[in-house]
Parts: C-alpha cells; structure tokens; sequence
C-alpha cells in the first residue's frame, strides 16, 4: 500500500509547487467524480453546467474522462480536436474549447485513453495548469473525472477546490465511494466532500445513502462529507441520453431538470423553495428574467 501511495504524494506536492493558488473569489474548479462508472457523473456534470448558466453564471466543463469520453455524446457534438492534442502540444486548451448549449463552454476529451495510459507526468501537469488558466475566465469550472481514482484522476482532485462525489443508492455504488473516500482522505486530508446522490427513488432513499456515508467517513476518515442534493431517478434522463441531448433542456419539467435546478440554485448562493414544483418554477422564472435584464 505505501509502495502505491507515494506517487500519489509526490503528484500533490509536484501540482502544488507549480500550480497558482486556489482560484478565489467568484472562480471556483469543482471536481466531479465518483468510485466507479456507470452512476451518470458526466450527465450531472455537463446538465449542472447548463443550469448554473441560468443564474448568470460563466461555467467550464472540461471532460477529463480520458478513454471514455461522454460529454461530446451526451451532448450530440463531433469536436474536430480534444484533450489529446493539447497533450501532444498540437493545440492549445482554449483552442479546443468550444461553445455549447445555453453557452456552457466545453473541453472534450478523447476516447483513446491516451491520457490514462502511460502520458508523461509533465504532459498530465501542463493539462491541468491549463485548465486552472482556462477555468479563470469562468464562475464556475466542472471537471468531470474517470469513475474510480487512478493517478491522473487524483491530479484532478488536487487541482479543484471543491470535490462532488457523485453516487447511487446501489451497495455496489456505495461500496466503490468509500473506496474514493479512503484515497480522498488520505491525498487531501480534512477536505469536505459535497454529496450528490443520483438516481434515487426519493427523499428518503438519498438521505438513507447520505446517512450511511456520513456515519462510515466519520469512523473511519478524515473527512466531512456536505450534502449537496439528490436527483430522483427519472427515464426521461435515458430519453435524453439516447436523443443526444441534455435532459434539461429536451426535458426542462422533468423530474431530473428539478432536482438539477434546485441544486444549481444552491450552489449560485439561492434560497431554493422545496415546497412546491410551482414555487421552485417561479423562482427559476424570476432569476431567469433577472439576468435576462441585468
């Protein structure tokens, strides 16, 4: 185990060195991960994107997954040049990024795994100091990570300032962020995880998830966990997927659109009515008119 851990140790004290201070004020990299694949983090992350938009927020999203890149299909788009030509020094980020839906800017990635398998460090760190570079011109950059944690995944999580877990009600899920957690706690000692937990049945469901991960983190990590939201399970989402579109904006009355909303709403720093669809509807139209005008 220390044999494993000690190149996770020197890629955090190699990023800090050479990295700029954590993006303050308005900026803020967000890593969003998750112990395994399969528990639809890109979806989250490129549909939170497009919902933070509507509260006037520049947003990010850079698709990190290198080897299995969701977000060019997620999103029905066939960029012409992607992560791995800013590794090969073929391009630049900016160059590569493009503009999507509602205006969310995007980094595809490449479905070759080159990333993932054997790049040289240095390669993987002047990536990852582009984007800090890029994410400055942002309110809000969402990274959006392989499932599980391998090493250039880690580098990810060191980057950010804040850290989205995203999981499921499935042991299996559930089982593999512990997993994280137990790396996460171990790389960025003390940090506070927010907590989304995707496809749930229903209130209920996510707080029974959130609970039994709180109660474990705290027997046995170094680490606070913050829950940030829920999204109920919702074949809309799978409609969407298959359609090559985001569910929020082919669906944007559907549950999953809500539930994102009302997520995107705290995170912009709103006070989110949870009493009634109409409520948050209202609201989401008053902000909406508000930026519109502003």
């Amino acid at each position: 185990m220390a044999d494993q851990a000690q190149p996770l140790r020197e890629i955090k004290d190699t990023v800090e060195e050479k990295l700029p201070a954590p993006a303050g004020g308005g900026n803020k990299i967000i890593a969003v991960t998750s112990g395994k694949g399969g528990v639809g983090k890109s979806n989250i992350a490129i549909n939170l994107g497009i919902a933070l938009t509507r509260f006037g927020h520049r947003v990010l999203v850079v698709d990190a997954d290198m080897g299995l890149a969701n977000i060019d299909l997620l999103l029905g788009i066939a960029p012409k040049h992607n992560l791995s030509h800013v590794i090969s020094g073929a391009k630049t980020l900016e160059e590569i990024i493009i503009t999507g839906p509602s205006g969310v800017r995007v980094a595809p990635a490449s479905s070759h795994g080159r990333m993932a398998d054997g790049v040289d460090f240095d390669k993987r760190n002047a990536v990852i100091k582009a984007i800090r570079n890029s994410a400055e011109k942002a309110d809000t950059a969402l990274i959006d990570t392989g499932g599980g944690l391998a090493d250039g995944i880690v580098e990810f999580l060191l980057l950010a300032d804040e850290i989205l877990l995203v999981t499921t009600p499935e042991p299996t899920s559930m089982m593999d962020s512990y997993g994280a957690l137990r790396i996460l706690a171990r790389e960025r000692e003390e940090t506070t995880v927010k907590l989304l937990v995707n496809m749930a049945q229903d209130q209920a469901d996510a707080q029974h998830v959130s609970e039994t991960m709180k109660l474990i983190t705290r027997q046995f990590f170094n680490l606070k966990i913050e829950d940030l939201g829920w999204v109920g399970y919702d074949p809309n989402v799978t409609k969407a997927v298959r359609r090559q579109q985001p569910f929020t904006l082919l669906y944007p009355s559907s549950r999953a659109s809500r539930d994102i909303n009302r997520i995107a709403m705290k995170m912009a720093g709103y006070e989110v009515d949870f009493v009634t669809e109409r409520g948050l509807a209202g609201q989401l139209k008053r902000l909406a008119s508000r930026f519109r005008k502003g």
